[in-house]
C-alpha cells in the first residue's frame, strides 16, 4: 500500500506552496492559453487536482468527483490531455498506478523520490539531478528529462530501519560464530 509524504495544501511540502497558493485559476487559464476547452467535468478534475496536496491516482480523482456524474473514462481522458498540455505532471513509480498532481506555473518543477520500502513520495529539490543530467549529456549525448525522473530508494524512516535490522543481523551473526 502507498502511504504519501504531504500534509494537506496548507501545510504542504515548500515546494508545493506556488502551487496550491495559484490553485485552480492559474491552470484553467494555462489551459485556455493552450485552446483547451474547460468544460464541466475538467473543471471538475482540475478542482480535484487543486483541493490535495498529495499525488493522486486517476481512480482517487475519480472517487472525488464522483458526486460530479463524471464517468471515469472522462476522469482518464482529462488527466492524459491535463498531462499532454503541461499543467498536470504525471508519475509513476515502478509496480505503482500513475499519479498526478498540479504542476506550479511559473516555478521549476520539482523531482520525487519513491520509497521501495513503504511507498512513500518524497518531495526533492528540483536541483538535485542537474549535475548528473550535465554529465550525461556530455559524455554520452544522452539529454535528461529531469522533471520527468522519479527516483527509486529509501525514505528517512525505512533507510533508518534497514540501518538497525543490518546492524541486528551483524550482532547476531557474531554472537552466533
Amino acid at each position: 500500500m502507498s502511504r504519501h509524504v504531504h500534509a494537506p495544501p496548507a501545510q504542504a511540502h515548500p515546494l508545493h506552496g506556488q502551487l496550491h497558493e495559484a490553485g485552480p485559476s492559474d491552470a484553467a487559464a494555462a489551459l485556455r492559453a493552450r485552446g483547451v476547452r474547460l468544460t464541466a467535468p475538467r473543471r471538475a478534475v482540475l478542482s480535484a487536482l487543486a483541493g490535495r496536496a498529495d499525488y493522486l491516482t486517476a481512480e482517487e480523482v475519480a472517487a472525488l468527483v464522483d458526486d460530479d456524474d463524471v464517468h471515469r473514462a472522462t476522469v482518464y481522458r482529462t488527466l492524459e490531455l491535463f498531462a499532454e498540455t503541461g499543467v498536470v505532471a504525471h508519475r509513476q513509480a515502478p509496480g505503482s498506478a500513475a499519479r498526478y498532481h498540479l504542476v506550479s506555473t511559473g516555478a521549476r518543477e520539482h523531482l520525487h523520490g519513491h520509497c521501495r520500502g513503504c511507498g512513500a513520495v518524497v518531495v526533492l529539490h528540483p536541483d538535485a539531478l542537474d549535475a548528473v543530467a550535465v554529465a550525461a549529456e556530455r559524455d554520452t549525448g544522452f539529454v535528461l528529462d529531469v522533471a520527468r525522473s522519479s527516483l527509486v530508494g529509501l525514505c528517512a524512516a525505512c533507510a533508518a530501519a534497514s540501518d538497525a535490522m543490518a546492524v541486528q543481523e551483524r550482532d547476531e551473526s557474531t554472537v552466533r560464530r
